[in-house]
């Protein structure tokens, strides 16, 4: 657990210091998408990757709090009361999408999730309080109060922030009942029912945890953003992209999503100011390239594979 933590913490810091340091709007932003991923990987590594249950609709709770702060905005409250309101939203949708899915093994649940989004997506499409399909351009009210600021540094403090004690929740993860038992679970779920546990008891635990986590960073975006829509927030694309920063990455590790998603955010930013429009799309064909590549070589993602190697090496020297 101390290296982790030390890791984290170094994190943390060069972070904060690109942050004084840094004035270059481009590289904030970047680092801002970066962070931001990176939570939204490891939220949807809880359920996909420690729990097994791969999903396919985890963009409906980032949009679970990219709505909440958009209501709270423009109906006159603060928008930090989002966080406390999308979380509530997303874990709930999450116990009740939860407890029929969860049932279901392998494909079936990945299905069942993408159907499962589907209908989010027209409900949402269709209802004018949630802006139907135009969503919400928020009003522009600078400050801590309104969590909006004319400089990009302070929101890459918050999602640095947010980064941190989602690391630090899934260090607790890996160490924690809840940790073991899904474990065992993913490896062997009729064996692990064989000794007590509640398989569906404790993925739906998993489940609203990982929900919350992805509100939290809908929230952020909101505010980054100041515009919310249907295709920004819990479109199909926005679940993929969560999904496979979790696959490149390594599925079921704590390092895993916050390198998928440097591997993601990297290769699209850097497609877009190398070609521009011009360029739409050549970082999906690599990032495509990278996936099929993991998938036939290495399926535990990068991560994964760097743990192998490790564990391969100790266990020669031993």
């Amino acid at each position: 657990m101390r290296p982790h933590l030390l890791a984290l913490g170094a994190i943390v810091v060069v972070g904060l210091l690109a942050v004084a340091g840094v004035h270059d709007a481009v590289l904030l932003d970047l680092l801002f998408t970066l962070l931001l991923y990176a939570v939204l990987g490891q939220s949807w590594n809880w359920i996909s990757g420690y729990a097994g249950n791969i999903s396919f609709g985890h963009a409906i709770f980032f949009g679970c709090g990219a709505y909440a702060a958009a209501l709270c905005v423009t109906h006159g409250l603060s928008p930090w009361l989002a966080f406390g309101l999308g979380a509530l939203v997303a874990a709930a949708l999450a116990l009740v999408t939860g407890f029929p899915t969860l049932a279901l093994r392998g494909h079936y649940f990945s299905i069942a999730t993408i159907a499962v989004a589907a209908l989010i997506d027209a409900f949402v499409r269709v209802s004018p309080w949630l802006g139907k399909a135009n969503g919400f351009e928020l009003p522009i009210a600078p400050g801590w109060a309104n969590l909006q600021f004319a400089q990009k540094g302070p929101y890459v403090v918050l999602a640095l922030a947010l980064f941190a004690l989602v690391q630090l929740a899934t260090i607790g993860l890996e160490r924690s009942r809840l940790g073991y038992y899904l474990r065992a679970l993913r490896a062997n779920h009729a064996a692990a029912a064989s000794v007590g546990i509640d398989e569906r008891r404790w993925k739906l635990i998993a489940f609203a945890w990982s929900a919350v986590m992805a509100s939290a960073a809908g929230v952020l975006y909101a505010q980054y953003n100041l515009f919310v829509d249907p295709p920004s927030t819990i479109a199909l694309a926005i679940s993929i992209d969560i999904a496979l920063i979790g696959v490149v990455g390594g599925i079921g590790t704590l390092w895993g999503p916050a390198v998928g998603a440097l591997v993601y955010v990297v290769l699209a930013k850097g497609v877009a100011l190398k070609f521009g429009g011009a360029g739409k799309g050549y970082d999906l064909v690599i990032y495509g390239a990278i996936i099929c590549l993991i998938a036939a070589l290495r399926p535990r993602g990068i991560v994964g594979t760097v743990v192998d190697a490790i564990r391969r090496r100790r266990g020669a020297t031993a």
